[in-house]
Formats: C-alpha cells, sequence, structure tokens
C-alpha cells in the first residue's frame, strides 16, 4: 500500500524553481514607462511549469517573481506578480500536460504568456494609469517572447537528456 499526501521531494523542486525564477527576474532589470520592469523570470516559470506540472509552475511564478518585487524596491507589484505570474505557470503548466507535444508547448507559452501582457496591463491600468499601461504592452510582449524563447528550447534539450524530468512534477 502507497501513502499518499506529502512528497517531500515536491517540496524541493518548488524551493529551488522559485530560486531560480526569484534569481532571473533580479538578474536583468530593465526599467519602464509604469514604474515597473523587464526581467528574465518568465523563463523560469515557463520552464518550471513544462518540466514539474501546473502546481510547481503556479508556485515558483507566484513567489519567485512577487518576492523578487518585493526584494527589487517595487513592492507595489509584487501582489500583482504574485498573482499574474502564478495563473501564467499554473495554465501554462496545466495545458502543456494536457497536449504533451511541441505544438502543445507553443501553445502554452502563448496562453501563459498573453495572462502576462493582459495581466499586467490591468495592473499598470490601477498603478499608473491607462496610458503608462497601454505603453508597457510592447514591452510585456518582449519580455514572456523571450522567455518562451529561451525556455521552450531549453525544456525540450534536458527532457531528451533527462527524460524522467517530467515525472519529478507528478504526484506518485
Amino acid at each position: 500500500m502507497q501513502r499518499k499526501g506529502f512528497d517531500p521531494r515536491m517540496l524541493a523542486i518548488v524551493a529551488v524553481m522559485t530560486a531560480v525564477v526569484f534569481v532571473l527576474t533580479l538578474v536583468i532589470q530593465i526599467p519602464t514607462p509604469a514604474k515597473g520592469y523587464i526581467h528574465l523570470g518568465d523563463t523560469g516559470v515557463f520552464f518550471s511549469a513544462f518540466a514539474f506540472g501546473p502546481w510547481v509552475g503556479a508556485i515558483a511564478g507566484g513567489l519567485g517573481t512577487g518576492l523578487a518585487d518585493a526584494a527589487a524596491g517595487y513592492p507595489q507589484w509584487a501582489i500583482f506578480s504574485f498573482l499574474i505570474h502564478g495563473l501564467q505557470g499554473l495554465v501554462a503548466g496545466w495545458l502543456y500536460r494536457k497536449w504533451p507535444t511541441t505544438w502543445g508547448l507553443i501553445s502554452a507559452a502563448i496562453a501563459g504568456g498573453a495572462i502576462v501582457v493582459a495581466g499586467y496591463l490591468f495592473a499598470g491600468m490601477i498603478l499608473s494609469g491607462v496610458a503608462a499601461a497601454l505603453a508597457e504592452v510592447p514591452l510585456n510582449i518582449i519580455q514572456v517572447a523571450a522567455g518562451a524563447v529561451v525556455a521552450v528550447p531549453l525544456f525540450l534539450a534536458v527532457r531528451r537528456a533527462y527524460p524522467p524530468i517530467t515525472r519529478l512534477g507528478r504526484p506518485r
């Protein structure tokens, strides 16, 4: 009889991927007109969602970017980043699990990217006004596109080198 419940491996995976997203979000920060910044964290969000599933993607994406905002001096964005990138990881991971093909991977990245662009448009309208939020849209598209362009081939290469990686995020 197998015991279901807490899996310490999952805790370790979530912790490591949260740290990866946090660091990628802080490594390069390009300030934007709406008092936010462009970063590389989407690469980590997408990779964690594709490799380990929707819940790891959601937790690592939300916590990693939210904590990075707070640490980088952008606390007004932290709750929005937590929600937006958490949803990005959840949806991208869920779509890829549902359609585990290369096209499913690309579709998941597009859907996750659309969530980020729409989410930050909404958040920017609240925090900075409509004009500044609209000015951010092309920058957010570039950010998520760059994250996807790096994360998709990275995930495919890691999966080819270590096929069991996709089983790590699944319950035993």
